[in-house]
């Protein structure tokens, strides 16, 4: 992905089939764009914990992962 937008990530999570068994997390910048971008669609509102398409969406804090950037993350255990 050239930038992370809520249009391509609803699409990576469509054409990837992802289920609730992963999370995906974002670079502190590219999970804040995000964020904003959701509040402007969606009137101000966030749901937490952040989910689009049921897949939690995760600011990385771990400094592994590069702007316009992703690692997806198995949550079950």
């Amino acid at each position: 992905m050239e930038k992370i937008t809520l249009d391509a990530m609803r699409n990576f999570i469509i054409e990837n089939e992802l289920t609730d068994s992963v999370a995906i997390s974002l670079h502190p910048d590219s999970f804040d764009d995000l964020v904003m971008e959701y509040l402007d669609t969606n009137g101000n509102q966030i749901e937490r914990p952040f989910e689009i398409l049921g897949i939690e969406i995760l600011q990385d804090e771990t400094g592994n992962v590069p702007t316009n950037k992703f690692n997806i993350l198995d949550t079950v255990e």
